[in-house]
């Protein structure tokens, strides 16, 4: 099964794409990463997934924009919702000590869900939105971000890029659960607005 989901590796939607696997006993499945809502929406749309896994709210930071955007691009089924807890770490360059941080990046959900944190933290840095938490991760190591960024992102983004998780579990709620929507049937034409809202009131509400 090909399994399209709105992040790069080490993102929370491949987190949720292996907990969907695991609880659905799927032992062989193909993940590809697209980046973004959008992204995953046309892979379904051009036959590339069988389905789609993608974040549509959370419990700190509200509706995830993206997504709600994406919907109204395409025809789809909703065959899942489910929740996953989602714990913020912040990571940094190998090298680079805590007061050698200038800026942090992340995905806009990620800054609101640790909004507190960064306010008692890291007040007076600036903080760069992106695409996607790993996105973000992956750039830092890369050395496409500057080396005294620090990302908010999953821990799993650490273990991949071989980045330094300077702290664990900053979100600023314990329980920060997002659901994520499984998605399947190809799409590609436009949604009414009135088709999007019913959706989303049936499916959410």
């Amino acid at each position: 099964m090909k399994i399209a989901v709105s992040g790069e590796k080490g993102s929370f939607s491949h987190q949720a794409a292996q907990l969907y696997a695991t609880a659905h006993s799927l032992s062989d499945i193909d993940i590809i990463f697209c980046g973004d809502s959008a992204g995953a929406f046309s892979a379904l749309s051009n036959k590339e997934a069988d389905k789609i896994i993608i974040p549509i709210y959370n419990s700190t930071g509200g509706f995830v924009n993206m997504t709600l955007q994406a919907m109204g691009e395409f025809l789809f089924q909703i065959e899942e919702m489910f929740e996953m807890n989602v714990l913020q770490c912040l990571l940094i360059d190998k090298n680079i000590n805590a007061d050698q941080i200038e800026q942090i990046a992340s995905h806009p959900q990620a800054l609101k869900q640790c909004k507190d944190y960064l306010q008692e933290n890291w007040s007076g840095r600036e903080l760069l939105e992106y695409q996607d938490t790993a996105k973000a991760a992956k750039d830092l190591a890369s050395g496409k971000l500057d080396n005294t960024t620090a990302v908010i992102a999953p821990e799993l983004a650490a273990e991949i890029y071989g980045l330094k998780v300077l702290e664990e579990s900053i979100q600023d709620l314990k329980f920060n659960a997002t659901t994520f929507l499984v998605v399947a049937s190809p799409g590609g034409e436009k949604q009414s607005e009135e088709i999007k809202q019913e959706k989303l009131k049936e499916e959410l509400e």
